[in-house]
């Protein structure tokens, strides 16, 4: 038995589901700071007119404005992505199926405490900027899924952190033949 495949192993999946974490925030807010500054910068560019014959206006309204429909609707494909990621990363618990020594559980849970407190410090922040009154707090809060799925992120790593657990610790004792 490979103890120390074991423990790599363990240490590597929570810090999957831990960039998972901080990649669902930097995707939410980098989205909301682009629907922000696309909302900010449309209105002059479709106001351009004419120059050297050529209408800007009319290319602007054949370009810019469906980019920025494309834009504001990245809210739901960046939650619908996360959410992905995170059964994707109860897949990899089910798909690595290693069978760690009976210590590891301690060190799992140790891991799992320590996912879910980086949890609590993301959403946070990400619940600071959500309830900001200014424009911004509304570009996040039209992401209704990913406010979800970030505020309420400690149950939902918590949840994840039971399940894989249950998953990875379940077969202990069983050898897994080649």
């Amino acid at each position: 038995m490979n103890k120390k495949g074991s423990v790599v192993g363990l240490v590597i999946f929570v810090a999957v589901l831990f960039l998972i974490l901080i990649v669902g925030f930097l995707m939410s807010t980098g989205g909301a700071i682009v629907n922000w500054t696309a909302d900010t910068i449309l209105p002059e560019l479709t106001n351009l007119g004419t120059t050297s014959g050529v209408n800007l206006t009319q290319a602007a309204d054949l370009t810019i404005v469906p980019a920025n429909n494309l834009l504001g609707n990245m809210g739901w494909f960046v939650g619908v992505l996360y959410v992905m990621m995170l059964l994707a990363s109860i897949g990899f618990a089910v798909y690595a199926r290693f069978n760690p020594d009976k210590w590891l559980l301690g060190f799992y849970f140790l891991l799992m405490i320590l996912l879910i407190f980086g949890a609590v410090l993301v959403s946070n922040m990400y619940e600071d900027f959500y309830n900001t009154a200014g424009e911004f707090g509304a570009y996040l809060q039209a992401q209704t899924l990913m406010a979800f799925m970030i505020i309420q992120a400690p149950m939902i790593f918590a949840l994840i952190g039971f399940i894989t657990g249950i998953i990875i610790f379940s077969g202990m004792g069983q050898e897994v033949s080649a």
